[in-house]
């Protein structure tokens, strides 16, 4: 026997609620993943940066061939004048 319509919205809605709330999840996994790989994309440019190592090193450390991880400092280099050039959400203009 069919299900009453009633019963068919009541499953629509209830579905969609959790499609959302799984989309939600994503977004914020999304976000904790770029930035704990900003993070430790910072974390190797500091090191770098400061002297604390020479990039062959802290590439020996990481795992990572030299030209990715150079790659990878230059895209952070974007990201932090990216996140410098953005308005702090925190902001109240």
């Amino acid at each position: 026997m069919p299900k009453p319509d009633a019963e068919k919205t009541a499953e629509a809605q209830r579905v969609e609620q959790v499609q959302q709330r799984l989309a939600a999840a994503k977004v914020t996994r999304d976000q904790r993943k770029a930035d704990a790989e900003f993070d430790f994309w910072a974390a190797i440019a500091a090191a770098i940066g400061s002297g604390e190592v020479k990039q062959a090193e802290a590439c020996d450390a990481i795992g990572y061939k030299r030209e990715y991880v150079r790659r990878q400092l230059i895209e952070h280099r974007a990201q932090v004048a990216a996140r410098a050039a953005a308005p702090s959400p925190d902001s109240t203009d």
